[in-house]
């Protein structure tokens, strides 16, 4: 259940959720993807501490099969969170809402040359074995560096849902800022495509919304990962009369919007 989120992080104790699939892999991914929707925020695995519950077995004929099971939690105090797409209490560079622009500016740290260059490098290279014509401008934010990439006929970088773009930008995020003593969160877009998608996922939630409070018992969306069902619970997360949790296991777990 995902109402009333605090922006801010949680202590560990409080973050702690377990994960299941057929392989301990399968279970730490489900488990992070949890940890992310109850934290409203994107992590890294090398960010959380999973601890194995149990590793499943496949049983005898495919009787008596377990799932693995993992625990997942944030280690260390409370913390402010990064930032970044989905975040929408924190705003787009991942600021509080009682925090100044012009307070920002003054603690403003630039990524620095080396990974604007790594960033750069990297996108050339995808798009270069993609075949794709296409060009990179790299911008660096207060808490994030955004890689933005224009050209012709950018679907194939996208992806369904954009399950590609996704994927790229998860790889940024481990690769650029590796072994540098700080670090920002890494956005990848193509034409605006996370604006775009984010007003598709807001429609989804309205429509969603509206058939539950005409009197639909329940309405499930589409499965999708968990930054687009994060930004699905956050906009319906103070709407009267309604509730949102997921169900299912990564990559199929999808919303359920209900009435509360």
């Amino acid at each position: 259940m995902l109402q009333n989120q605090n922006p801010k992080r949680k202590s560990a104790a409080e973050m702690k959720v377990v994960g299941s699939g057929k392989t301990v892999m399968e279970a730490q991914a489900d488990a992070l993807a949890k940890l992310e929707e109850a934290a409203a925020e994107t992590f890294r695995k090398d960010e959380v501490e999973f601890l194995v519950l149990s590793e499943g077995s496949k049983g005898f004929l495919g009787m008596g099969s377990a799932l693995a099971q993992v625990e997942a939690s944030l280690p260390g105090e409370d913390e402010e969170p990064a930032g970044g797409y989905g975040t929408e209490s924190a705003g787009a560079g991942g600021l509080e809402p009682e925090e100044s622009y012009e307070e920002a500016e003054e603690d403003f740290e630039p990524a620095g040359p080396e990974a604007e260059a790594r960033l750069e490098e990297l996108l050339g290279a995808i798009l270069s074995g993609m075949a794709l014509d296409a060009t990179v401008a790299i911008s660096d934010g207060y808490s994030t560096l955004v890689g933005n990439i224009s050209g012709d006929d950018l679907g194939l970088l996208i992806g369904r849902h954009g399950q590609t773009i996704d994927a790229i930008q998860y790889l940024a995020n481990i690769i650029v800022f590796r072994g540098m003593p700080s670090r920002k969160r890494v956005i990848i877009d193509a034409e605006d495509y996370r604006e775009r998608r984010n007003d598709v996922l807001v429609g989804l939630a309205e429509r969603a919304a509206a058939e539950v409070l005409k009197g639909k018992h329940r309405y499930e969306l589409k499965p999708m990962s968990a930054a687009e069902r994060r930004i699905i619970h956050v906009h319906l997360q103070d709407r009267k009369g309604i509730q949102t949790e997921s169900e299912g296991n990564e990559p199929f777990r999808y919303v359920v919007v209900t009435r509360s």
